[in-house]
């Protein structure tokens, strides 16, 4: 079920992540040449690029997550939003690599966002708790200060 409240939010978040997905997705067709250098080159390739979509991933549903008050099943959609886009781009994008880079490739992407939607899933939670402690501690910050002020002074 959607929340409809979080409409405006789920929006935002989609379209950020949308454009720095892309826009990273891009910029790193770059390094697509050096793959095909060796296999070392291509593991570490692989893995850096995982590394980067996996901490995304993180970010943002730690950061959406922060300010609801339950579970989200958002940092899978992220997920899948984050990771499709890389490898949509591999499907089109002419790398003349062989189809077991593209199997290692997509295998790494996957298991990256996978990773990537369980930590932040895990860290939104832990955010969640922090959040409304410091909402707590402030609003009993706010009606002291309220008492203080509607005590008659003598």
């Amino acid at each position: 079920m959607i929340d409809t409240e979080q409409l405006p939010r789920m929006s935002f978040y989609l379209s950020g992540v949308m454009l720095i997905s892309g826009a990273f997705t891009i910029f790193s067709s770059e390094l697509y040449p050096y793959v095909l250098q060796s296999w070392l080159h291509s593991i570490g390739i692989f893995l850096g690029l995982g590394l980067v979509y996996l901490n995304m991933i993180r970010v943002i549903s730690r950061r959406y997550m922060r300010r609801l008050d339950r579970h989200s099943r958002m940092p899978w959609f992220f997920s899948g939003v984050i990771g499709g886009i890389p490898l949509f781009w591999i499907s089109i994008y002419d790398t003349a690599w062989p189809l077991s880079y593209h199997l290692l490739y997509a295998g790494i992407i996957i298991l990256f966002s996978v990773l990537g939607a369980f930590l932040g899933h895990r860290s939104g939670l832990k955010a969640q708790m922090e959040f409304q402690d410091q909402l707590r501690r402030y609003m009993e910050r706010l009606k002291a200060q309220e008492a203080e002020k509607t005590i008659p002074s003598s």
